[in-house]
């Protein structure tokens, strides 16, 4: 016989190896809650402080207002100041000429100038318009983008629970294979089971730790979609604490067509589109009526002028003459297009004609969202209860499952039938997964169609 040998290990070791455990146990608390968490409101913070475009919808909403006044629609005067320094030297041998012979003339003076158009016909207050429209337009499209983020932010943050939470449905699942096998390995010391259900087990094991790495992939997936529109590093490692979960809330479709006339987005577009072609209506009418302006003007200049020549009468060389002028006017002038050949008149009948098709496509957009309102609505109710009835199909699965586990445990069925029901509890617990999130994805459309994102 061999002669067993035990080693006890002494006190000593033994609190080091307690010493050791609780070091370790530290070390990974520590990890745990130095890892920081997201949440939807964060997620949404980091977006809207993060996001480029909206940035760049700043500073476009910034030039607009800065371009927002009556001087650049035109309306106020201008006033221009003009200098100029001349220098001419002639030799003149043109016997005609009152002077001949060689002499000098120059000139320094300078001018303030001023125009003011007086009365356009309404041009002014249609340009003013314009930029005033140019700076909602753009303020518009700030709204449109931080929309727009929101929504893809609200989604994918619900794409990363919901990856998540079929990771945590195919690790219960595991976790149940695996003590099954451990059961069946059990029986079959004592005799009571096979290789061959120790081997349809372990295929189930197999096949559940190989979704286990797929799905975990899709998690990642996901966590790396969100973090690019957070635009944040995609190595970043938050915690999603948060549960999967849906409210089951009742919406009012007359709220919500309200709602949707007045803070839709494309609606808000196109209502801008119509006032830029009413603006455009008013400044083809405006073509009709005269322009009157004034402009003003006051000057003076010093000139110099020698002749390079002796004088005959007293034979001493010609002196240098200076002199100034001061000049001084205001002016007016009216201009008026009385006949064209039609030309304006069919310039205003083609503004109105696009002004009405304008309205038109409001009223068509508005329509059609609509039909896209009541279908979400339809597709949200009947998520709704798809969802009832997926509590209900989960409930039976895990009593059956429950049950089965039992009959199991008597050798009253087989491996291959626990695992047949144990998928159907799979597909079960999926379905309601698959059906909260639906259901979070339709809210959201809603949502984002009637414009709550704000």
């Amino acid at each position: 016989m061999h002669d067993i040998i035990t080693i006890i290990p002494s006190n000593q070791a033994i609190k080091r190896v307690r010493i050791g455990l609780a070091t370790l146990l530290i070390l990974i608390v520590n990890v745990i809650s130095a890892q920081e968490s997201m949440t939807l409101p964060k997620a949404l913070s980091i977006a809207l402080e993060n996001n480029l475009d909206i940035k760049i919808a700043d500073t476009n909403i910034l030039i607009a207002e800065s371009n927002n006044t009556w001087a650049q629609a035109g309306k106020t005067p201008t006033v221009s100041l003009n200098g100029y320094f001349n220098n001419n030297i002639v030799n003149n041998n043109n016997p005609a000429s009152f002077l001949q012979g060689a002499y000098y003339a120059g000139t320094l003076g300078g001018s303030a100038d001023a125009n003011w158009v007086v009365y356009a016909g309404g041009r002014f207050e249609v340009a003013k318009d314009q930029l005033e429209l140019l700076v909602r337009q753009e303020e518009l499209n700030k709204d449109v983008n931080t929309h727009d983020l929101l929504r893809n932010v609200y989604q994918q943050y619900y794409n990363v629970l919901f990856q998540q939470q079929r990771l945590e449905v195919l690790r219960e699942s595991y976790s149940l294979s695996q003590s099954k096998l451990r059961y069946e390995q059990v029986k079959k010391e004592y005799g009571t089971s096979n290789s061959l259900n120790i081997i349809q087990f372990e295929n189930a094991l197999a096949t559940d730790s190989i979704n286990i790495v797929t799905q975990s992939l899709q998690v990642n997936t996901a966590k790396q979609t969100l973090y690019s529109t957070l635009l944040v590093p995609l190595t970043s490692d938050y915690v999603y604490a948060e549960v999967l979960s849906v409210t089951d809330e009742a919406i009012n479709a007359e709220k919500l067509q309200d709602a949707l006339s007045e803070d839709n987005y494309t609606l808000k577009s196109l209502y801008i589109l119509s006032d830029l072609n009413a603006l455009n209506t008013r400044l083809a009418q405006a073509q009709r009526k005269p322009i009157v302006s004034l402009n003003g003007s006051l000057g003076i200049a010093e000139s110099g002028f020698k002749i390079f020549d002796d004088n005959p009468m007293t034979g001493d060389p010609f002196e240098i003459v200076f002199g100034n002028q001061i000049t001084g006017g205001i002016n007016a002038a009216v201009t008026w297009d009385l006949y064209d050949g039609g030309v304006r008149k069919t310039a205003i009948e083609t503004a109105q004609l696009e002004e009405e098709i304008a309205k038109l496509s409001v009223e068509q957009a508005a329509a059609n969202l609509i039909n896209q309102l009541d279908i979400l609505i339809a597709n949200y109710q009947s998520q709704r209860q798809l969802l009832r009835l997926t509590d209900d199909q989960i409930r039976l699965a895990e009593e059956n499952l429950s049950m089965l586990d039992e009959r199991f445990k008597g050798g009253l069925v087989t491996s291959l039938d626990y695992r047949t029901v144990q998928l159907q509890y799979l597909n079960a617990a999926f379905a309601k997964v698959n059906a909260i999130y639906n259901l979070i994805l339709t809210k959201s459309e809603i949502d984002y169609l009637v414009g709550k994102f704000d």
